[in-house]
């Protein structure tokens, strides 16, 4: 089942790619917060501690963690906070470096939203119910998933992704956004498949392409970003109504 959706999603990530360019318009890319306005310093130290997390991380863990959903998805939150810091100093020749921090958007964003999601409501349940047999294992997986880092990683990303995505620096997603994102999943999704799960790493049983239900947790998954897409779009138009209507 597993190359039968690998298949379909190439395909239509190829067929849906946006024409005639996946390049956001200039009046997009300008879109951050001033210099030295407050969401121009929640940028700098957002980025200088997400930045310190993914230090303290490495320090506790190993450099493996870049191979998980979770801290590829920090490492993509970590650089917009530098970018949307950095911008309002660079000059328009840096464009692709503004097309970056616009396809990172919606891309930390959803990203955030799946992983705060799925680890807190799905992966963390079955873990402590399924794979903790005995209250002594109990006991330590509760340590670790309230462990400081994976506290920030898992917990607060979804608040940090807000505050850089949205409130700093607030429009509504379109179609190249989604696109942008669903591409990222694919390339996840082949790098897990047929990488990880070759070499052993199973981060995410659930999405292991051996279990029969296999298509179904990788669609859920396509609809996540989808859902996310179309909800977060919604909310973000009435912050924008109610920031116009309260200035």
């Amino acid at each position: 089942m597993a190359p039968i959706f690998l298949v379909t999603y190439v395909a239509t990530i190829i067929y849906t790619k946006p024409q005639p360019t996946i390049e956001f318009d200039y009046e997009l890319t300008r879109l951050f917060p001033e210099a030295h306005s407050a969401y121009w310093y929640y940028n700098l130290i957002g980025f200088l501690w997400t930045l310190f997390i993914l230090h303290t991380s490495l320090k506790e863990m190993s450099p493996t963690i870049f191979l998980s959903y979770t801290y590829q998805s920090w490492t993509a939150i970590c650089i917009r906070h530098g970018i949307s810091a950095a911008a309002p100093f660079l000059p328009s020749s840096y464009h692709m470096l503004f097309q970056i921090h616009e396809i990172l958007r919606f891309h930390c964003l959803v990203t955030a939203t799946v992983t705060f999601t799925l680890w807190n409501f799905a992966i963390m349940p079955v873990i402590y119910f399924k794979g903790c047999n005995t209250d002594i294992k109990k006991k330590k997986f509760i340590k670790f998933f309230f462990g400081f880092n994976l506290v920030q990683a898992h917990l607060l990303n979804i608040v940090y992704a807000i505050l850089n995505t949205i409130i700093s620096s607030p429009r509504r997603f379109i179609v190249t956004d989604l696109w942008c994102s669903m591409a990222t999943l694919l390339a996840y999704t082949l790098f897990y498949l047929l990488f990880m799960d070759r070499i052993g790493v199973h981060f995410y049983p659930v999405f292991s392409p051996r279990a029969h239900w296999c298509i179904l947790t990788y669609s859920a998954c396509v609809g996540c970003y989808v859902a996310t897409y179309f909800g977060w779009n919604k909310l973000i138009s009435k912050f924008i109504v109610t920031s116009a209507i309260a200035s």
